[in-house]
């Protein structure tokens, strides 16, 4: 089985992983197509010799071509379809049904209701998801983006308040329930979740501190806790994620991870 992984820095907490457990396995093979911030090379999406989709604002460093006749499985990690995507739109734009609906652009329910569509509809992972599941009938699976790290609900600098501005209003619920209705929409769109898995998660649905990449002990100006880097995950993580994908192959997990001991 040939995999086509796809995705921006979510891929880094998996591709360790990945390559260290089943990389050079004759049962599993895969490529990496990451989009990276100082990538030239836009990633194009191919049928054999035809060009199906071209997308300019995603860069790739190398292996930008992706051709669908080569691969068995399609992955596409991150890549924005995520619940802080949603939450960040809390800042500027509220529907007159939140519970706080001043200190922001109020739209009414249908006006924020197309706002939320767009959103989602004009990520970067629809789009891929989209072309690739106009493309071809292979399995096309989307790993949830991670939710944000727990302890960003304490933080209250003006690039990360929101979250905890957010949590204290019944508000919080609607957003995490808005953002379900999408991961949900994914599957009547052809496209197979892989969800967050749940051993990881912690307060209020968010992502238990320890699988973060960065640590919140770690105090120094240069930090990626001082930063405030709530949505990349460690090795660990990525682990469990491996595991998931090893669950889509026909060959035994067992077999697969005996011969790489």
């Amino acid at each position: 089985m040939k995999y086509c992984f796809i995705g921006d820095s979510h891929l880094g907490h998996f591709m360790p992983a990945w390559k260290e457990r089943v990389a050079g396995n004759d049962a599993l093979k895969a490529d990496f197509h990451i989009e990276r911030t100082y990538g030239q090379l836009p990633l194009r999406i191919f049928d054999g010799e035809t060009e199906i989709a071209k997308f300019d604002d995603i860069r790739c460093a190398y292996a930008p071509e992706v051709d669908v006749d080569v691969y068995d499985v399609f992955v596409v990690f991150g890549m924005h379809f995520s619940f802080a995507a949603l939450a960040k739109t809390y800042v500027n734009f509220r529907s007159e049904e939140h519970e706080r609906s001043t200190g922001a652009y109020l739209l009414s329910p249908t006006a924020y209701d197309s706002m939320l569509h767009e959103l989602y509809s004009n990520s970067k992972a629809m789009r891929v998801l989209t072309s690739l599941r106009l493309s071809t009938t292979k399995p096309v699976f989307y790993v949830q983006q991670p939710m944000p790290l727990e302890w960003v609900l304490e933080r209250t600098e003006k690039h990360l308040g929101f979250f905890r501005e957010l949590k204290r209003s019944t508000d919080f619920e609607v957003f995490q329930v808005n953002y379900a209705k999408q991961l949900e929409g994914l599957e009547r769109q052809g496209v197979h979740l892989l969800a967050q898995p749940e051993s990881t998660l912690g307060l209020a649905g968010f992502t238990q501190g320890r699988f973060g990449l960065a640590d919140a002990t770690d105090l120094s100006p240069d930090s990626a806790y001082t930063k405030g880097d709530y949505f990349h995950m460690n090795a660990e993580y990525g682990d469990l994620v491996v595991d998931q994908i090893i669950g889509l192959s026909p060959v035994p997990t067992r077999e697969i991870l005996n011969e790489n001991s």
